[in-house]
C-alpha cells in the first residue's frame, strides 16, 4: 500500500520509453478496478508515438509536458457497456486512479489530464485520436520515468473526518 501514500503527480520525465512488461501491468491495473454492475465501462487509448503526443499535449493548457511523456493513455467511456454516462465517468475515474499508482509501485510517474466535460477539449481528443460512439474520451494520463524523484506531501487532514 507504499504506493498510495506516495504517489504524486509528475509533470518532468526522462527521455526513455517504457517497458511491454510496464505497459501491461499499467493496463492490467485498470483492469481491476471496481465498476457499477461490474460493466467494465472503460477504453484504452495507449499512446507512444512522440509526433502524436506532441499534437495531444494541445488539448488543454495544463497538457504541455504530455510531449515530454514516454506514454499517454486516452481514457473513454463506453456507453454500450453503460449508458449512464456518471456511471461510466466514476469507473473510469477508479481505472485511472488504479493505473496510477501502480505506475508509482513500478517506478513510473504520472499525471492526470482533466478532458471531460470541457466540450472543447473532448472534440480535441475525439477528431486526433479518431475517437467516435459509443466512446467518450474523458481525460488523459501521462507517463514517463521521472526526471527528478518527486516530493511527497503530507495529505492528511484529520479535520476533515467525522466519526457518527
Amino acid at each position: 500500500m507504499n504506493a498510495l501514500f506516495t504517489r504524486t503527480s509528475v509533470r518532468a520525465y526522462q527521455n526513455d520509453a517504457l517497458k511491454p512488461e510496464e505497459i501491461r501491468r499499467i493496463l492490467q491495473a485498470g483492469f481491476c478496478a471496481p465498476s457499477a454492475r461490474n460493466a467494465r465501462p472503460w477504453y484504452f487509448i495507449v499512446i507512444q508515438e512522440k509526433e502524436k503526443l506532441a499534437q495531444l499535449s494541445r488539448f488543454s493548457p495544463y497538457a504541455s509536458f504530455l510531449k515530454e511523456a514516454a506514454m499517454g493513455i486516452l481514457v473513454c467511456g463506453d456507453r454500450s457497456r453503460n449508458p449512464s454516462l456518471d456511471y461510466c465517468e466514476q469507473d473510469c475515474a477508479a481505472a485511472t486512479q488504479n493505473m496510477m499508482v501502480e505506475a508509482n509501485d513500478l517506478g513510473i510517474g504520472s499525471c492526470w489530464l482533466g478532458g471531460y466535460p470541457n466540450e472543447e477539449r473532448v472534440l480535441f481528443l475525439k477528431k486526433a485520436l479518431q475517437v467516435e460512439e459509443p466512446l467518450i474520451p474523458l481525460w488523459m494520463i501521462a507517463f514517463g520515468h521521472p526526471k527528478e524523484q518527486p516530493s511527497v506531501k503530507d495529505k492528511w487532514e484529520e479535520d476533515r473526518i467525522r466519526f457518527v
